[in-house]
C-alpha cells in the first residue's frame, strides 16, 4: 500500500451527515468512503475520456455537414454502422 498524504476539504453538514451514514452501512470509515468513491470517479472519466478520444478521427473523410449532423454521425459510429 501507498503511504498516504492527508488532506483536508471542508463539507456541508449534510453532506458529512449522508457520508457517515453511507459509511457506517458498508462498515468503513468515512475516509475510505471517499477515497473509494474518488477512485471510482477517475476511472469513469478517464474511461469516457478514453472513448470519445477513440471516434476522434473515424468519421467520413468527404463530409460536409458534419457542424450540423454531428449526433447523427456519432450514433452511427457507436452503433457500429456506416455513417449515411
Amino acid at each position: 500500500m501507498q503511504r498516504m498524504r492527508r488532506t483536508q476539504i471542508y463539507l456541508e453538514p449534510d453532506l458529512g451527515t449522508a457520508l457517515d451514514c453511507l459509511a457506517r452501512r458498508r462498515g468503513i470509515s468515512r475516509a475510505n468512503l471517499i477515497r473509494q468513491t474518488a477512485r471510482e470517479f477517475i476511472e469513469r472519466e478517464e474511461a469516457g475520456f478514453g472513448s470519445i478520444l477513440e471516434l476522434a478521427g473515424s468519421g467520413r473523410d468527404n463530409a460536409t455537414d458534419v457542424a450540423t449532423r454531428h449526433d447523427d454521425y456519432l450514433a452511427d459510429l457507436l452503433l457500429g454502422e456506416t455513417p449515411s
